[in-house]
């Protein structure tokens, strides 16, 4: 009933696009409020205007998606246990990370080719459980994969360390010849295997592990699942939530890729709520970054919450408050703002 009702509001949008820009006032509105409540009031003092941090455990990725803009010839970083419980420590000694909802872990790389990838996640479960017993605050964990390394034991050693609190899964096209299209170096009967064992793991295991996709449909397709493949329709039974959506062009990265350029709204809640851990301990300012564009500091030289608070973060702020996205390099050919 909840996944009709949001393809209702997603049909309903994009056949009105006058409702957009009342939503994006709004949402420029909330942007303005946090920003004077965190920044001017609190000061990050007291708390973060950040809800989700993203963790990437790899650079690197098994695949070459044509409409992502992951730059293939970049350093091939993987994160190191330093990093990570250097940035993890700080949900057991400093209360400001309370709002810290979510942590991802993706960004442009797979996470599962990370060597070491279960030792990670069992030390974010080492730090989960610590927040458990001092009756802390702790985010979700979600996970983002593209499948294609989901073997059947990996899911169940996944799933053994109970700390995934959801598995999400990309899978676009809507058809098995779109998907390997789309998705350079995947395999569709691997993907399907795979996602279709996980998820039968779980059950018999009585996880609570949830299970969710993304699917990119190109602008030639209808935003509905009627018209596809049925394993595809068969995948989409299996989750507990998915979201279909058009194409974006990471930041303006994706050269010949139609998209608004939304110069009317105000602020942008990716940089508002949102930061991003790399490999290196590199810290950037939102997920469209896949490339390391604006770096604002590194977890080994400045304390993470130094960083959220950092000028040139606070600059990008303002300027979006101000609705002067144009002066950002990051952010001025960007829908996504």
């Amino acid at each position: 009933m909840y996944i009709r009702f949001k393809l209702f509001l997603k049909r309903l949008f994009y056949k009105k696009p006058i409702i957009w820009p009342i939503l994006e006032t709004l949402q420029g509105l909330k942007f303005a409020l946090n920003y004077f409540y965190y920044y001017k009031l609190l000061k990050g003092e007291k708390g973060l205007s950040v809800r989700e941090v993203n963790i990437e455990f790899a650079s690197q990725c098994n695949l070459r998606c044509h409409f992502c803009s992951l730059d293939h010839t970049k350093a091939k970083d993987l994160i190191s246990e330093e990093i990570l419980e250097k940035f993890l420590k700080g949900f057991i000694s400093d209360k400001r990370y309370g709002g810290i909802k979510r942590i991802n872990l993706y960004n442009g790389g797979e996470v599962l080719l990370h060597p070491k990838r279960l030792e990670m996640l069992a030390l974010i479960k080492k730090y989960k459980d610590l927040a458990k017993e001092k009756k802390m605050l702790f985010p979700e964990i979600h996970l983002l994969t593209n499948g294609m390394l989901l073997r059947e034991k990996l899911s169940e050693d996944i799933i053994a360390l109970d700390v995934v609190d959801l598995l999400g899964v990309s899978f676009d096209g809507g058809t098995p010849e779109a998907f390997e299209e789309m998705r350079a170096n995947s395999n569709w009967n691997i993907f399907y295997k795979n996602i279709k064992a996980f998820d039968k793991i779980r059950k018999e295991k009585k996880s609570k592990v949830k299970m969710s996709a993304i699917s990119c449909i190109t602008s030639d397709k209808p935003i509905h699942t009627n018209w596809m493949h049925p394993q595809f329709q068969e995948l989409y039974t299996l989750l507990d939530w998915y979201e279909l959506r058009r194409l974006h062009n990471w930041g303006g990265d994706i050269e010949n890729l139609e998209v608004p350029n939304k110069k009317y709204k105000i602020g942008c809640t990716l940089l508002m709520e949102q930061m991003v851990l790399l490999p290196n301990g590199d810290v950037t300012i939102c997920c469209i970054d896949l490339n390391s564009k604006q770096v604002i500091g590194n977890i080994m030289e400045t304390d993470f919450i130094d960083i959220y608070k950092c000028e040139e973060r606070q600059k990008f702020l303002k300027l979006l408050l101000e609705g002067k996205k144009e002066q950002i390099p990051l952010c001025k050919n960007c829908e996504t703002f």
